[in-house]
């Protein structure tokens, strides 16, 4: 009786830190048009004018993720930095009950709450959704593209088109698409066009995709924010090495 007793205490135990164990993965990647290049000149020497607070996102917040029922420890909230066109580094923490972390800024005040996936990692998109950063908007999708892949991601509020080689696919808003070279493809061309006010279909990006070992290929396409931007449309082009 005694060893049965001692046993389901271990079994439960392993099960407990099992739960306890459960980790998430937290990448954001800002989006948007740069504030315009602006020079001023002192005594003779040119110095760069700061931007206007809120043209750019936050370089310091700080993310907080509510610990597990179970989890009685208070956590510190974790220092990410920003900068827009480039995924932040990885923070893992244990995942909450609620699938969602909330930001703030360094000098004060709440951000953006933050949706996680459903799988173990999450790669959130975070675009301007006023006439500032500080009226931020989300999309969250799993940080799960794997070798060989490439991840279309359509961040816009219509529709886009895709040609992946001699294929015409149609990429609605809020939505992904993962394509892989066919077997025995190295290179393929490919496009991605955005409708015109006239209703024709003009291209933000005409390119060819290789095959490379150990890599994975995301293009995100979102809407410029920028008065001075030439397309109404753009696309980051985000390799990565595994």
């Amino acid at each position: 009786m005694k060893s049965s007793l001692a046993f389901l205490l271990l079994a439960s135990g392993t099960l407990h830190s099992q739960e306890a164990a459960a980790k998430h993965t937290l990448r954001v990647l800002p989006l948007g048009d740069p504030p315009p290049f602006i020079q001023e000149v002192r005594g003779g020497v040119r110095y760069e004018v700061p931007a206007q607070e809120g043209a750019i996102p936050p370089r310091n917040i700080l993310l907080s993720a509510p610990a597990p029922a179970k989890d009685e420890a208070t956590k510190e909230p974790l220092p990410l930095r920003l900068r827009l066109g480039m995924p932040s580094p990885e923070l893992v923490f244990p995942l909450p009950e609620g699938r969602t972390v909330t930001t703030t800024l360094q000098a004060g005040g709440s951000w953006l709450t933050i949706p996680l996936s459903t799988a173990e990692s999450t790669l959130a998109f975070v675009w301007r959704g006023g006439k500032d950063w500080f009226q931020p908007r989300v999309l969250s999708i799993p940080d799960d593209a794997k070798e060989g892949d490439f991840r279309f991601v359509n961040l816009t509020g219509k529709p886009m088109g895709l040609t992946w080689g001699t294929e015409k696919i149609k990429l609605n808003p809020a939505t992904t698409l993962t394509r892989q070279l066919p077997q025995g493809t190295a290179v393929l061309p490919i496009s991605i066009q955005y409708p015109a006010a006239d209703g024709t279909l003009r291209p933000c990006l005409s390119t060819q995709v290789e095959r490379a070992a150990a890599t994975r290929n995301q293009f995100v396409i979102y809407a410029a924010d920028s008065k001075e931007s030439k397309m109404p449309v753009k696309v980051l082009s985000l390799s990565e090495r595994l």
